[in-house]
């Protein structure tokens, strides 16, 4: 294992910052973009390629697309460009948007059922029809294989899953679950699986696990073009023949998405003010800076607020900051996570992501984004409770108290030696390791640093690990590190946390992977502690309530005062993300508040929601960009019965007689208008989706409403 165990002082990290404008500024540039050369077919012209950012840097095995296996990333652009989901879930609005399915959910009275409508003409990029079938097999087949991704998800929840004609499923719930469709949509759920291609890997009684699914084929836009053998990029072309084109005549402006990895931040700035690069994640500010500085370059740059400062989209839906292995002794011992809690001092890592456009970075206390109205309902009201454990207001996070740190240290044991080191209670010194990544997320490696030099202050021996992604992800989900640089602490909702909590539960233990991974608390859920089944039973209550209900507030309250006194992680802020769009190629990015109809997301799956409102500037020479005449989105649709279901589904309830049209009573997903007022941003208007029961005549009305919210969601 390589540590670097070298203090580095705030100081220092200004002084590199400082050094790398100089640099930049030293550095001839070419800003002719016809010039430039990403590694495209040949005689494909700059205009037509879309150029992002592959945040997630070299791949191991850039041939591998099968999400099923846990801890390998998937080849850089199947989530972004290719992948399949039921719904779409705009966390701008709050909406739930049908896509592969024909329309939003349908849960019973009870909560225990859930049919699922697929739309009719869907077919994958190889031309296989997307059927009921495919769900079917899915849900079956992760729910039987424990190695398998989200396989602890559906086999806590599904009791049984059955088609009841070729595009209508019902899933039977082992409880009641409100929320249940969320593990089906974006960002929060899992991407859909062909059965002609996986049922054809188990016939040959091949391994599913050792399967790369090279190459994959698609629901999404586009299909796989080439991919750079060493894993630094990946090119994607338009599907001509996509489903969505041939429905309803929609289609993505660019040709071709390249994801590529021109390598540091520093060349990515470069590239950036070549314009060879559209659309990036963030950059640290000193990167940043380069750019901001470069009077050619800013003439583009477009950010959270267009072409205004600050830059920086404030709102990423994930806190980051060190991750104590509670699994792992000492960091089992409650006083001990708070004493190393203590040690910490907020306002240096505020001040090293502190950028020169005034981005400027959020505290939150709770494992949850201080979007306005969450702190109106939970960090607000719990202040009083916070404030016991040392919550500073004026910061908005926990006060630098390095004696409490020293008594609950005292009271377990440990020892400070006369060379100023902490040992533990068996004598040997204590030395923490904290894993961060190497080559990506800079700023979880920035806060690694950050956080070994306060606790070197306090006098603990503390190495830091960059680790590379791949072997980062592995080591990751099972749980082999002490401290973690990490962003457990994520959240799409302000005020129903409802969608992420009840992932803390033990029954989302899974022992053989005892760690983290995206919106899963595995090691969280495996400790057991004295609070634990009282934990358990008010997520429980939680997952059962509706998201409208007041008790889903008092439920969250309750959790977040349980994670307070364990305190698992502390998490620092969501870090100011400079999402940054180059707007010399391409224009109609979402941005605040004129047009902004999604979270400028380039690394999401929401990032096909944008691919299609994108259009050329007539800046760059094109051949086979496409412009969007208006606004595209797949509508939602009227499911329509098969005259003979296949097998014969559960008898509904009686309907109420009608001479005009057949009423039944369902409960469907509908979305509600919250007005939510920020000191920092202007009023805005964001939605929440909620379920209600309701008699339902005429699903017509319901689509055309369903148009219009979505309209006034992004005007």
């Amino acid at each position: 294992m390589k540590y670097i165990s070298s203090s580095i002082p705030i100081k220092i990290i200004q002084l590199i910052a400082i050094a790398l404008i100089a640099i930049s500024i030293l550095t001839p540039l070419t800003t002719n973009v016809v010039n430039a050369q990403p590694p495209l077919p040949p005689g494909v012209p700059r205009g037509d390629v879309y150029i992002a950012e592959n945040h997630w840097g070299r791949f191991l095995d850039p041939y591998h697309f099968n999400w099923l296996v846990p801890g390998v990333p998937v080849g850089y652009g199947h989530t972004h460009a290719c992948a399949g989901y039921l719904w779409f879930y705009n966390t701008t609005t709050g909406q739930l948007i049908p896509w592969v399915a024909a329309t939003n959910p349908e849960y019973s009275q009870d909560f225990t059922k859930m049919k699922v409508y697929i739309r009719k003409g869907v077919t994958w990029s190889d031309g296989t029809p997307y059927t009921a079938d495919d769900l079917v097999f899915q849900v079956n087949l992760i729910k039987g294989n424990s190695k398998l991704a989200w396989h602890t998800v559906l086999a806590r929840w599904v009791k049984d899953i059955r088609k009841i004609d070729d595009y209508t499923v019902e899933f039977e719930l082992t409880a009641p679950n409100t929320r249940f469709h969320y593990y089906l949509m974006s960002q929060l759920g899992m991407p859909l699986l062909p059965k002609h291609i996986f049922e054809e890997v188990i016939k040959k009684g091949e391994d599913i696990m050792a399967f790369k699914f090279y190459p994959p084929v698609c629901l999404g836009a586009y299909v796989l073009k080439d991919v750079d053998p060493a894993g630094y990029w990946f090119l994607w072309e338009r599907n001509e023949n996509w489903w969505a084109t041939k429905l309803y005549g929609i289609k993505p402006g660019p040709k071709y998405v390249l994801f590529i990895h021109y390598g540091p931040d520093e060349k990515e700035a470069l590239a950036w003010r070549r314009f060879e690069l559209d659309s990036v994640r963030t950059w640290l500010p000193e990167v940043f800076e380069t750019v901001y500085r470069d009077p050619e370059a800013v003439k583009y740059l477009g950010g959270f607020f267009g072409a205004k400062a600050p830059y920086a989209w404030p709102y990423d839906a994930c806190k980051k900051g060190p991750v104590y292995n509670v699994l792992r002794y000492p960091y089992n011992i409650t006083d001990v996570r708070w004493a190393l809690t203590y040690a910490l001092d907020i306002r240096e890592a505020i001040e090293a992501f502190t950028g020169v456009d005034g981005s400027k970075p959020v505290p939150s206390p709770f494992p949850i984004i201080p979007y306005p109205k969450s702190v109106e309902i939970y960090i607000k009201p719990l202040e009083s409770e916070l404030i016991k454990y040392g919550y500073d207001p004026e910061i908005g996070w926990f006060k630098q108290d390095l004696a409490k740190a020293e008594e609950l240290l005292k009271k377990n044991g440990f020892t400070k030696g006369p060379d100023g080191k902490w040992y533990l209670p068996t004598g040997e010194k204590w030395v923490i390791n904290i894993m961060t990544f190497a080559e990506i997320e800079l700023e979880s490696q920035r806060l690694a640093f950050i956080v070994a030099e306060q606790w070197r202050r306090f006098g603990i021996e503390v190495n830091v690990e960059p680790v590379a992604p791949g072997p980062f992800d592995s080591r990751n989900i099972k749980g082999e590190w002490d401290v973690i640089t990490y962003f457990p602490s994520c959240n799409f909702l302000p005020v129903d946390l409802g969608d992420i909590l009840p992932r803390w539960h033990s029954k989302y233990c899974n022992p053989e992977l005892p760690g983290l991974a995206w919106l899963s608390y595995s090691n969280w859920a495996c400790y057991n502690f004295p609070r634990r089944a009282e934990l358990d039973k008010i997520l429980e209550e939680l997952e059962k309530v509706h998201p409208e209900d007041p008790r889903q507030i008092e439920l969250s309250r309750k959790a977040l005062l349980i994670w307070l006194e364990q305190m698992p992680w502390p998490q620092f802020f969501p870090v100011p993300f400079y999402t940054l769009n180059n707007r010399y190629c391409w224009e109609g990015f979402p941005e605040y508040p004129a047009n902004y109809y999604n979270d400028p997301v380039y690394w999401w799956p929401h990032f096909q929601l944008i691919l299609l409102q994108l259009r050329p500037t007539g800046r760059c020479p094109t051949k086979e960009a496409y412009t969007p005449p208006k606004f595209q989105i797949v509508p939602p649709e009227i499911p329509k019965p098969t005259p003979t279901p296949t097998p014969t589904p559960t008898p509904t309830p009686t309907p109420t007689p009608t001479p005009v049209a057949t009423t039944v009573t369902v409960t469907a997903v509908e979305t509600v208008t919250q007005v939510v007022t920020s000191t920092s941003i202007a009023t805005t208007t964001m939605f929440e989706t909620v379920t209600k029961t309701e008699t339902v005549t005429d699903w017509t009305t319901t689509t055309i409403l369903a148009i219009v919210l979505l309209i006034i969601g992004f005007a």
